[in-house]
């Protein structure tokens, strides 16, 4: 799979994931743009370091063409800036990888609402203003594939982390609306849920298993999302070696007859309703509210085509 002549817009690639997923990027042609904002780069003297620059000469020393910019995703009108300073170098924006993000536990009685709101902005607000600064060039061009960067305690939760939890999943609800806007303009949309030894999640990581979590098969899903024959809509999760595929599922219903449906009627069945198989999958949300209609219609005698 190569990415000749594509420009990929990688956020966050100053370190860690992003980093790795430009140079597996330039390493297949591509023209890559490099965005971070440098806070998670700097020393103890507040100087910001060479992540950005060296992530930079590396594209470079790959043969491969780079632009970088030290610039906050959620900061909209600096995305924009950006986007009209790519599009007038390279006249088009191919790919876009929206992976800066920030991470700061904390338990819910001590998060602040300036907390809440900066998570929200960086990884939540910036994945929307990236892709929406972007998006009329990808519908102009007809060709566009983004990623969205999500994470497993946005799917399942976690202690502690509640505003990335949200900010996270907010990317799943993203993606399932978003990628069917995209389907007539040969867009893709997806997201991909990583999990990989960096600086952000080696100390969640015992060392006895930090050698295990690669970034191998996580690039190698990056670039699959990217590529020209990539699905859309879709959700992979990958760590480890692993990659799978996810969706949220919903198991089979217990219908209550009109007028029957009491909170009683829903404790008594409780664990029929919990452990329900088989389960069903929705393409959408549309879907499911159909499949809502089909199970009461034929109590009201109402006929669903």
């Amino acid at each position: 799979m190569r990415f000749d002549e594509r420009v990929a817009v990688i956020t966050g690639a100053g370190s860690g994931l992003g980093r790795a997923y430009a140079l597996a990027l330039a390493e297949r042609g591509a023209k890559v743009v490099l965005i971070d904002s440098g806070a998670q780069d700097e020393d103890k003297t507040g100087v910001e370091s060479s992540g950005l620059e060296s992530c930079h000469q590396d594209v470079l020393a790959l043969g491969e063409q780079s632009m970088r910019f030290t610039l906050d995703v959620s900061d909209f009108v600096g995305v924009k800036l950006a986007v009209t300073e790519i599009i007038a170098q390279w006249g088009r924006i191919d790919i876009l990888v929206n992976n800066a993000g920030i991470h700061s536990p904390c338990d819910f009685d001590h998060l602040t609402v300036d907390m809440w709101q900066h998570q929200l902005n960086v990884d939540l607000n910036g994945s929307f203003y990236m892709t929406k600064a972007i998006w009329p060039q990808m519908k102009r061009q007809g060709y566009g594939r983004v990623v969205m960067s999500c994470a497993a305690s946005g799917l399942y939760g976690d202690m502690h982390e509640t505003s990335y939890s949200a900010s996270k999943m907010g990317l799943i609800g993203l993606v399932n609306s978003l990628y069917l806007e995209g389907i007539d303009h040969n867009i893709k949309v997806n997201s991909l849920t990583p999990h990989a030894l960096t600086s952000m999640t080696e100390k969640r990581l015992a060392s006895s298993v930090q050698a295990l979590f690669s970034k191998s098969s996580i690039t190698a899903s990056m670039m699959f999302l990217c590529g020209a024959k990539a699905p859309t809509g879709q959700h992979l999760l990958t760590a480890a070696g692993s990659v799978s595929h996810g969706q949220f599922t919903e198991f089979k219903p217990c219908y209550f007859p009109a007028g029957s449906c009491k909170p009683e009627s829903i404790l008594n069945n409780w664990q029929q309703i919990h452990q329900a198989q088989p389960a069903n999958l929705h393409r959408s949300g549309e879907d499911q509210v159909l499949a809502w209609a089909q199970r009461s219609a034929g109590e009201r005698h109402i006929a669903i085509e």
